[in-house]
């Protein structure tokens, strides 16, 4: 009787004729179907294992054996290092940052990783590059032309007192309390006295004839702020109440009573008079309440007595009313009325919100409310060859990769002084051979107020012109002497 023994080896005998007759036409071969198989994979295998020990021996006696790199205008960036140089007049030249070798190369420039190895025996050549110049610029489609934020308030510092802050974010999306035209918010500055920022522009406010509590807003608390920070806004025209001439002077006859210059009377249709020696001059509500709290009017026009506004009728005004524009003369430059106050408490910021212009129309700067945790921060730049800017701000905030190409405008509107801001928070001059080189000759700069650029460290002239013979251009000794006179520096 046969055992399970016999059975196993007689089924592997049948399973083995089986396939060797599919797989051979042939069920009596005397090797497997797949030893051959086997014996060809292994063969296969030791034959890879060979190429590649005699591959890396060959590496180990021979490195480096790279050459691409020996194209004029190359970058190369050495690997496992921080070692780069450019490829320049056959040599390999040690550049100090990007911006130089963009300078130098223009837009052939190219850059490739390279072993150390690959650069043996290579001849190596001055040091080039501008002292200060940006490690990267901001691609082309990177430039930012959003809103610039130039904001100023109370924070605390690392060693827990209060500090009054300078900010400025370039390219920021925040948009915080915009104020509209009806709007305006009162800030305080070392220098400026009390000030009200309405339209984009400051207002000093006559607090020493009462202006402010003139208007009701004597009890009010202004927002801290740095100099430089009101220096920025447009100063506007003084919230006072006007210059009279010849105050307290007699003055004709009104409604069958005696005047005097500089008091105040109210027209039969509600409109509000100021007597000057001209005649009589409408008045904005504004105008009408400095006038009224001003305590020279009640001193000088009425004797010490109290203000009394007076009616008069249609023939007074018809005899007696000064030319139509020294009204509004006297009215330009303020709100009709006196604006409605958005406080910002102590977490928040007060901003200059400046939108750039596109060369067809000027920048816009309207006033916001932040909170202080809204507003974009970060370190100043203060590498080698980058000096603080003329109205040295705090905190410099640039999207990380962006930057912006701006062309700065004097209070005149005019101004052909071109700027490169990199994400560092740097303002570099660029003159226009720059921008070719660096690949912006077809990249429009927006207009902005020259004192906003003022607020950024600024750098070194990328100039090419400098580079032209090699070598190293140094930091300059200061920057001080191209800020206009009363900046922050």
């Amino acid at each position: 009787m046969q055992s399970r023994r016999d059975q196993v080896q007689a089924h592997l005998f049948v399973r083995s004729r089986l396939s060797a007759g599919m797989l051979r036409v042939e069920p009596d071969a005397p090797d497997a179907p797949s030893a051959r198989t086997k014996r060809g994979l292994l063969g296969g295998a030791v034959v890879a294992v060979l190429a590649a020990i005699g591959v890396t021996l060959y590496g180990v006696v021979s490195p480096g054996g790279a050459t691409s790199w020996k194209t004029p205008g190359t970058l190369v960036l050495v690997d496992d290092s921080t070692s780069r140089y450019l490829y320049a007049n056959g040599a390999l030249h040690p550049v100090l940052n990007e911006a130089s070798a963009k300078l130098i190369a223009g837009t052939r420039m190219t850059v490739q990783h390279v072993s150390a190895a690959s650069l043996g025996g290579a001849p190596h050549g001055a040091p080039v590059g501008i002292v200060g110049a940006p490690d990267s610029v901001p691609a082309p489609d990177a430039l930012d032309t959003g809103a610039w934020l130039a904001c100023s308030g109370r924070a605390t510092d690392a060693y827990g007192k209060k500090r009054t802050l300078l900010s400025v974010a370039v390219g920021s999306t925040e948009t915080g309390r915009a104020l509209d035209d009806g709007t305006g918010t009162l800030v305080t500055a070392p220098s400026g006295g009390v000030q009200l920022l309405w339209h984009g522009t400051r207002h000093r406010i006559d607090t020493e004839h009462g202006a402010h509590s003139a208007l009701g807003w004597a009890d009010e608390d202004p927002l801290p702020v740095k100099d430089d920070f009101l220096n920025t806004l447009t100063a506007g025209t003084d919230v006072a109440s006007p210059p009279v001439p010849g105050r307290g002077g007699d003055g004709p006859e009104l409604a069958g009573a005696p005047s005097r210059v500089g008091q105040l009377f109210t027209g039969s249709g509600g409109q509000r008079y100021l007597l000057r020696e001209e005649g009589l001059v409408p008045l904005t509500p504004l105008l009408f309440d400095l006038l009224r709290g001003d305590p020279r009017t009640q001193k000088e026009a009425y004797g010490g007595a109290a203000v009394e506004v007076r009616g008069i009728g249609p023939a007074d005004l018809q005899a007696h009313q000064a030319s139509s524009g020294l009204g509004n003369a006297l009215a330009q430059g303020l709100p009709a009325t006196a604006p409605r106050l958005a406080v910002a408490d102590r977490t928040q910021d007060v901003c200059a919100k400046v939108t750039p212009g596109d060369g067809a129309k000027g920048p816009t700067t309207g006033i916001a409310v932040l909170d202080a945790k809204d507003v974009p921060a970060g370190a100043p730049n203060d590498q080698p060859g980058v000096q603080a800017g003329c109205l040295p701000s705090d905190r410099v905030w640039v999207r990380p990769g962006g930057g912006a190409l701006v062309r700065a405008l004097s209070s005149a509107g005019a101004g052909a002084s071109d700027y490169l801001v990199t994400d560092s928070g740097t303002v570099y001059p660029l003159p226009p051979a720059a921008a070719k080189q660096l690949g912006y000759d077809n990249a429009r700069p927006v207009t902005v107020p020259g004192p906003l650029v003022q607020l950024l460290p600024t750098g070194p002239s990328l100039d090419p012109a400098g580079l032209a013979k090699g070598g190293v251009v140094p930091a300059a000794a200061s920057s001080s002497a191209n800020c206009p006179a009363g900046s922050g520096t």
